[in-house]
């Protein structure tokens, strides 16, 4: 079993479980590393490196969204300082985007599905802690009886209505992103980089140009990266000079029940104490080693 896990997220974005509670499933996996990376919030990683005294080295963390013109650019920041005014400042708009795309989802569902969604429960996703991603739609689009599970939700739905609304939809660039995390202090990695749908060209070139950013680190092992995705991946730390991070993208049995946290997928995510090249080389700002 893995017993380091550098991505998951908790109630603070479109995770189920509190902080504390994933500090406790960690022990309870012989868990040794952690990171909390929730979408453009870092509160639930200023509980999280609070529970620094029981026995799992904890990196703070996020998981920022950029803006991109085909797939999904997530950008990691691990041991960024959580007090970083700019990047406090930042989240806190980040917030109200993220308002603001959900509502943006909501009407081009209206519209386009004839699915019509409660005003109650619109009301009690915006007023949620943390920021809010397309996952809370899904949960409520199974409620509704719109549609049997997360995967459905999106094939049918949310992943249509993301690609309609990309080019008017509220975030940061990639630049942006980069700049935000390296001001906090923090390393920066690539997240599963195989959700920018691009060829190993694209991706090469790609991770040229973020890397003339301040781009450290590469998430080679993740849920979505294949076997050959991994490769490649490893390929290009190798070349760029650049640090390596993974984990299982955990978010909770209740959002994604196929995804355990230190495991992933069917095991597919097995990481040792010595396996990631960050976790070796960078010390955490909260804990002492």
């Amino acid at each position: 079993m893995g017993v380091v896990d550098l991505h998951m997220h908790s109630v603070h974005s479109d995770g189920s479980m509190e902080p504390i509670e994933l500090i406790k499933m960690g022990k309870e996996k012989g868990l040794k590393i952690m990171a909390l990376t929730d979408h453009d919030n870092i509160e639930g990683s200023k509980e999280f490196i609070k529970y620094n005294d029981q026995g799992i080295y904890l990196y703070s963390g996020v998981e920022l969204t950029a803006k991109a013109s085909k797939g999904r650019m997530h950008i990691l920041g691990y041991n960024i300082d959580l007090d970083n005014e700019k990047l406090n400042d930042v989240l806190m708009k980040m917030k109200e985007a993220s308002i603001y795309n959900f509502l943006l989802y909501v009407e081009l569902l209206r519209k386009d599905y004839n699915l019509n969604i409660p005003q109650e429960k619109i009301d009690q996703i915006i007023n949620s802690k943390g920021n809010i991603g397309r996952p809370h739609l899904a949960k409520v689009l199974i409620e509704e009886k719109y549609c049997q599970n997360v995967d459905e939700a999106f094939d049918r739905f949310l992943s249509p209505v993301y690609e309609k609304a990309r080019k008017v939809k509220k975030g940061l660039t990639e630049e942006e992103c980069v700049t935000l995390i390296k001001e906090a202090g923090g390393i920066v990695s690539l997240a599963h980089p195989s959700s920018l749908k691009m060829d190993n060209d694209e991706l090469e070139k790609e991770i040229i140009y973020l890397k003339s950013l301040g781009l450290d680190s590469i998430e080679v092992i993740h849920i979505n990266n294949s076997k050959e995705n991994r490769l490649f991946y490893h390929y290009l730390a190798q070349k760029y000079n650049l640090l390596e991070s993974g984990g299982s993208d955990f978010h909770g049995i209740e959002v994604k029940p196929d995804v355990l946290m230190g495991t992933g997928r069917n095991g597919n995510v097995d990481i040792g104490v010595k396996t990631l090249s960050l976790t070796r080389k960078v010390k955490s700002r909260y804990m002492e080693r």
